[in-house]
């Protein structure tokens, strides 16, 4: 019997057949599965299932050489390409410290609580304090944006963390922009209900087997608090504290999984309207047409992509990774926002991806803090994460504020306003390593 592999197959965008592939290879057409409601059950795909996701025009079978042949040659079908394996993009970070690692319940009487609130505002202040002796602390001028008027009213009830400080979210706050009505679907591995974070305004699973959207892991719950934890009295806040959140579990709990999963996760955002769509995951590959398409697909419905970039700089490939780096000749809209990952004092974290192999392959856009970041983690408590991971929300977040802002904006103009309101860094203009600078939510959404 042939060897056959998973395929991911892009249909051209003339072709409106139902089940093309079922019938270019002539295979029955009860072998055909709805891609998303299939996978979101605890079904487990067998080697003669084919599972399509009409969204975004894709469709994953297991394939032969004869039947890859087959479709390569076939005028309806731009590609087929082998599923890889993609991944979480974090780095390793060491452990919190037990004074900073603080879990808190849910009950607003319960002591645990109660200590958490107490000691974020008593580090706000402390903070607030340090900063003011300019003579004694030799680090003061990080500090400087706390201490601005905008911000010391927010502060009086929540800590706020020095990266969503940096991005300048707090201000757009100020004029209401907080990201409210806006959707915003985090591709990771799902998110655990926390105390600092809003119920889930929905979810699924698309790891085969497994139905729940509960993030087993941690990488997802840590993205979501960076993109809307609530700005209430305790933790920490998210860019856009009043987004609705959707949990689109596409990695297992070890923080891998296949390309198929995350495709069916892209269909899943297009059919049910995401405004946004954050991924925090990759490979080290060239770029995927099947993820230019599903990118392309999703944008030319508004919704807005925000992809990693990569923590793959000083290796064999140093360059932006896939699926941040798709895109189609001529086509804006096929490519991503790719984001790349800075330090406190606004340095290129140095695994932080980077442009340039190819011209043509889509390049960092821009930049957000990304090490070292204190965000939400399961079991109601905090942790501190790297990567351009913990980036990429930051910038989700910041989509959000100006999709509240601008409603009915594009994609393609919320990538222009937060490139042309960055702040520059690195080399004059864009350039391979910051792309347009590091994001400036209180500019973008003017």
């Amino acid at each position: 019997m042939p060897t056959k592999k998973k395929y991911l197959i892009t249909q051209s965008d003339s072709n409106q057949s139902i089940s093309p592939v079922a019938q270019i290879l002539n295979i029955p057409i009860d072998r055909v599965k709805q891609g998303i409601s299939f996978l979101s059950t605890d079904s487990i795909p067998q080697e003669q299932d084919i599972l399509e996701y009409p969204n975004i025009g894709i469709t994953t079978a297991s394939l032969d050489e004869d039947q890859v042949k087959a479709l390569r040659g076939n005028k309806n079908i731009l590609a087929v390409e082998e599923d890889v394996e993609m991944f979480v993009l974090e780095i390793a970070e060491p452990e919190v410290p037990d004074d900073e690692k603080v879990v808190v319940s849910s009950g607003a009487s319960d002591d645990a609580f109660q200590r958490g609130f107490q000691q974020g505002v008593q580090k706000s202040m402390d903070i607030l304090a340090q900063s003011m002796q300019v003579q004694q602390h030799p680090f003061q001028s990080l500090f400087k944006p706390q201490i601005q008027p905008e911000f010391e009213l927010v502060m009086a009830t929540q800590p706020i963390p020095w990266n969503i400080n940096m991005v300048k979210a707090p201000a757009a706050w100020a004029r209401g922009y907080r990201g409210e009505g806006i959707r915003v679907a985090v591709l990771d591995t799902g998110i655990a209900s926390h105390v600092d974070l809003n119920p889930l305004s929905g979810g699924v699973s698309f790891v085969p087997g497994v139905v729940s959207y509960n993030d087993g892991h941690g990488h997802g719950t840590h993205c979501a608090g960076i993109i809307g934890a609530r700005n209430n009295s305790t933790g920490v806040v998210g860019v856009a504290p009043r987004c609705s959140l959707y949990a689109v579990k596409v990695l297992s709990d070890a923080g891998s999984g296949s390309s198929s999963w995350i495709i069916a996760g892209m269909d899943w955002a297009a059919a049910h309207g995401m405004h946004v769509v954050s991924m925090s995951l990759g490979g080290t590959s060239g770029p995927s047409v099947a993820y230019a398409a599903a990118v392309r697909r999703l944008q030319d419905r508004g919704t807005v992509v925000v992809i990693a970039s990569g923590n793959s700089f000083g290796t064999a490939f140093p360059w932006v990774c896939a699926p941040a780096n798709s895109i189609t000749v001529g086509v804006p809209n096929a490519s991503p926002i790719a984001v790349g990952s800075i330090d406190i004092n606004k340095v290129i974290a140095p695994s932080s991806s980077r442009g340039g192999q190819v011209p043509l392959w889509n390049q960092v856009s821009m930049v957000a803090p990304g090490v070292a970041i204190k965000s939400t983690i399961p079991g109601n408590a905090y942790g501190l994460k790297s990567g351009t991971s913990m980036a990429t929300p930051h910038v989700a977040g910041a989509a959000a504020l100006l999709k509240q802002r601008f409603p009915g904006i594009s994609p393609a103009s919320v990538k222009l306003k937060l490139r042309s309101t960055a702040q520059d860094l690195g080399l004059a203009g864009s350039d391979i390593t910051y792309g347009s600078g590091l994001i400036n939510c209180d500019k973008a959404t003017l």
